[in-house]
């Protein structure tokens, strides 16, 4: 780059969401839509309040962020649980108004800005009400470790990000475990994939490792005796034939 040289488009992305406990799919979706709303302010998109909103449909976003709709969803779901959005019924058949929200102490946030994120010691967006608690005096129970929660564990202790993996993407592997996995169990380690991802959505359950449970998934699959998918199973009782 020289010192002329013109940066190409970019999303705005506010400095407090490296500190927020949302996913990073969550994350580029509220970047994505405070850059959709400034086409509202241009537009003049005010409700009866005054306020700016903006109409973006789940379709149109998922192909925006390359993500599934299911996807999509929880991700708008997170933000808006953390109060950075708020979403309002249209009317039948239509899509929702989303309004944009900054945080209620967005000025501690923007006095911030000159500073090194990573030196900051406490979490400024508390989204229950509860009072804010230093970072290193939180405890989290090993037995309620949320998806977002695990995904920093796994970043903690491995030298490499983890990816997301499985149909509602709360499978978490980095490259090399991915690897590993794929040299041990090259005919069915995307139905494990699959299944741990449906299994953890569908109960809430979660995991400190991944590619751990996955080992042992298969190790069961072996032991009661699954046939390997893609192979069909030619064997026969006496008696039968093919």
């Amino acid at each position: 780059m020289r010192a002329d040289t013109r940066l190409p488009p970019y999303l705005p992305y506010p400095r407090f969401l490296l500190q927020t406990d949302l996913t990073q799919t969550a994350k580029l979706l509220y970047a994505l839509l405070l850059d959709r709303v400034t086409l509202s302010q241009a537009n003049g998109w005010l409700d009866e309040g005054g306020r700016i909103y903006l109409v973006f449909p789940i379709e149109k976003i998922a192909a925006a962020l390359d993500r599934s709709p299911m996807t999509v969803k929880n991700a708008l779901s997170e933000l808006e649980d953390a109060g950075l959005i708020e979403r309002r019924r249209s009317g039948f058949s239509k899509p929702n108004r989303i309004y944009v929200k900054l945080p209620s102490d967005g000025q501690k946030f923007f006095q911030t800005t000159d500073r090194n994120p990573s030196s900051i010691g406490i979490e400024n967006c508390p989204t229950d009400g509860k009072k804010i608690v230093p970072m290193t005096d939180r405890k989290l129970s090993t037995n309620n470790l949320s998806s977002r929660n695990l995904n920093q564990n796994h970043m903690s202790r491995e030298s490499e990000a983890p990816a997301t993996y499985g149909r509602y993407e709360n499978v978490f592997l980095t490259d090399t475990e991915y690897a590993e996995l794929l040299r041990e169990f090259p005919d069915r380690l995307d139905r494990l994939i699959s299944e741990l991802s449906s299994y953890m959505e569908s109960t809430g359950r979660s995991y400190q490792n991944h590619a751990a449970t996955i080992r042992r998934w298969a190790e069961n699959d072996k032991a009661k005796g699954v046939p390997k998918q893609g192979i069909p199973d030619y064997t026969c009782k006496e008696g039968e034939s093919l």
